[in-house]
């Protein structure tokens, strides 16, 4: 995912967006999926629907529906956040959004952001994905999106560091 770093000299913006485009893209290829069911379904007449080539037709068609819903839910759900660190107002705010949830902000003092961090996602294939992630006095962490490059956080990390004039904490 793309991280977007609006900076000005009293402010700092980073946004996690979720293009309308890439909705688009999630709910035209949900629809490829749906393929399975109306070819092996539909448009097979069956006369027996106790037999193992059926079965094998409908678990199929079990996972091609369950890859549709999965599809739409990340056209749906797919959250848009906004880290926002404004000297002048002295407060972070961090704002999510998404079609089906409404916007939720919170809003903290600057002093009671506590530190920066890197944080390393793990994956079981393929490279690992990294986030920067506020954390509070109260113990709330704020995560950007992920991105591929650990070098992009670790520039977002270094430059809201020198900005809020905070420690950097390794990840």
């Amino acid at each position: 995912m793309e991280l977007k770093l609006i900076e000005t000299a009293s402010r700092i913006e980073i946004v996690s967006p979720m293009p309308v485009g890439r909705r688009v893209f999630f709910a035209l290829l949900s629809l490829f999926p749906l393929l399975a069911p109306y070819e092996l379904i539909f448009r097979i007449r069956w006369n027996d629907y106790l037999n193992v080539f059926f079965l094998f037709v409908a678990f199929i068609c079990a996972g091609a529906l369950s890859l549709t819903a999965f599809l739409l839910f990340a056209t749906v759900a797919g959250l848009e956040s906004k880290m926002v660190f404004d000297k002048t107002r002295g407060t972070f705010t961090y704002t999510a959004r998404a079609p089906v949830i409404p916007k939720r902000s919170r809003e903290y003092p600057i002093r009671s952001i506590k530190g920066l961090e890197t944080v390393t996602h793990d994956w079981s294939d393929g490279s690992p994905s990294y986030s920067l992630k506020v954390l509070t006095a109260d113990g709330q962490g704020f995560s950007s999106s992920s991105s591929w490059s650990r070098e992009e956080i670790d520039n977002l990390q270094s430059r809201v560091s020198a900005f809020l004039g905070l420690p950097a904490i390794a990840g």
